[in-house]
């Protein structure tokens, strides 16, 4: 394109600002819609994929009748204050089948100089664990001393490295990885500070779980055991219990997870077929109501090419601007908003690498782009066969 062509298109757009501001809105609205599908959908899947490589429990035992039922704490950090006897531990282990067994111990607290919302704290023996040790040591190799906590990703500490609770000060020696859910907003700390932060809690009136009491079991089985058998055994000994196998753990987040999923893409369809048909007949209006100054142009020498050129660069220049926009809101919007999905889904939320998000940006600034510009192309070839005669005429 020459500048003279350029200088037709910059002109045009601005010429007819509704129209072009229109098509901008949709375009942006089109590239929005399809960048936060597919940032969504990549973070889903890459926080079921972190989930999956943290669980290492093939069973689960929680108190009947908790919210752990159905959204372990393990996955999406959703507190039962519910406890379990002190002796099912010890059961557990010397049931046949079992392999190796730990106790979590889960509650929640508001008295912290961290945050300005609850604080999930999970206590857990490090003598003994299985599941949350090996994540800590990806970020903490080191012993876990009395009165030391890790942290959560999302957790802020301030430069004393401390954060008090119940006037009680401890040690944050380390912050976890990202997992995309609530436990990035919790604290961990092995049951010799569990104690140390009860005894805090007492002092102030508070008790949070009866002392020994487990929140949950967490258990590998032998190779070959029987599942059926041993949560049968299970629930001949202790009543109100649940035991839940590692496949019923992701099956309620995984189905979460896609319908969430669907939804958003249907959405964002149907916002790309929206804008596609906006552009189409944006521009077939204005081809009819520009025939004159089409005709003209042909008069004094410009080309059928020239003035599918000019068609097609208006199309461009609106979805350009239209996608990059809206490429921006939905990545401001993304970032801005993580925590709040993730408190109000309930559902693993890890955003992807840098280099993926920047692939993901670069495909939904072209896809409407590429779609907004073929829509003209048919009015863009209808304007270069113009007659120029009729089209004249026509206007007298």
């Amino acid at each position: 394109m020459n500048q003279i062509i350029l200088r037709i298109i910059y002109t045009n757009f601005w010429r007819h600002p509704f129209r072009s501001i229109g098509l901008v809105i949709l375009t942006a609205v089109a590239s929005a819609t399809l960048l936060s599908s597919a940032l969504f959908s990549e973070s889903l899947d890459a926080g079921l994929e972190q989930l999956s490589s943290r669980m290492g429990a093939d069973l689960l035992i929680v108190p009947y009748g908790s919210e752990a039922k159905d959204q372990p704490v393990l996955l999406q950090g959703e507190l039962s204050h519910r406890t379990l006897p002190r002796e099912i531990l010890e059961f557990t282990r010397k049931t046949p089948g079992i392999k190796i067994a730990t106790s979590q111990f889960y509650f929640s607290t508001l008295g912290s100089s961290c945050c300005d919302k609850k604080v999930n704290i999970i206590g857990f023996d490090s003598k003994t664990d299985f599941t949350i040790k090996p994540w800590i040591r990806k970020t903490y190799k080191k012993d876990f001393p009395i009165g030391s906590v890790i942290a959560g990703s999302d957790i802020q500490v301030d430069e004393s490295g401390k954060i008090k609770f119940f006037d009680q000060e401890f040690t944050v020696v380390a912050h976890l990885e990202r997992m995309g859910n609530k436990l990035d907003q919790a604290i961990f700390a092995d049951v010799g500070t569990i104690e140390i932060l009860q005894k805090a809690a007492k002092e102030k009136g508070i008790n949070f779980i009866s002392e020994g009491e487990p929140s949950a079991i967490l258990a590998n089985l032998e190779k070959g055991a029987d599942f059926e058998k041993i949560s049968q055994t299970l629930h001949e000994k202790f009543d109100n219990i649940h035991v839940i196998p590692r496949k019923d753990l992701f099956d309620n987040v995984i189905a979460t997870a896609g319908s969430f999923k669907i939804i958003v893409w249907v959405i964002a369809v149907f916002f790309l077929i929206v804008s596609i048909a906006a552009v189409s007949i944006a521009f077939s209006i204005s081809a009819n109501e520009r025939k004159r100054e089409f005709a003209t142009l042909r008069v004094i020498g410009f080309t059928q090419k020239r003035l599918e050129h000019i068609v097609l660069g208006e199309s461009l220049l609106a979805t350009i601007i239209g996608t990059v926009v809206g490429a921006f809101i939905s990545v401001f919007a993304t970032l801005s908003f993580r925590v709040f999905i993730i408190d109000s889904l309930s559902v693993p939320f890890l955003l992807p690498s840098t280099l993926t998000i920047f692939a993901i940006i670069i495909v939904a600034i072209f896809i409407p782009t590429i779609t907004g510009t073929g829509a003209a192309y048919r009015i863009a070839k209808q304007v270069g066969r113009l007659d120029v005669y009729s089209a004249l005429k026509e206007e007298t």
